[in-house]
């Protein structure tokens, strides 16, 4: 991921640890619903960083 910030890693280590209780209870379409929006968000935060402006 293009953040170090330590709150954003612990949301998706917290978002990834439910979508894998979602995978073994059998849930499989919201599993889905919330991996296409962890990948999102993963994205657009990449997205951010990698075009934000740099510090001199």
């Amino acid at each position: 991921m293009g953040t170090g910030s330590k709150p954003i890693t612990i949301f998706f280590v917290i978002l990834y640890a439910f979508l894998f209780y979602l995978v073994f209870a059998n849930k499989n379409m919201l599993a889905m619903e919330v991996m296409a929006v962890g990948m999102l968000l993963q994205a657009i935060i990449d997205c951010w960083c990698a075009f934000r402006k740099s510090k001199p």
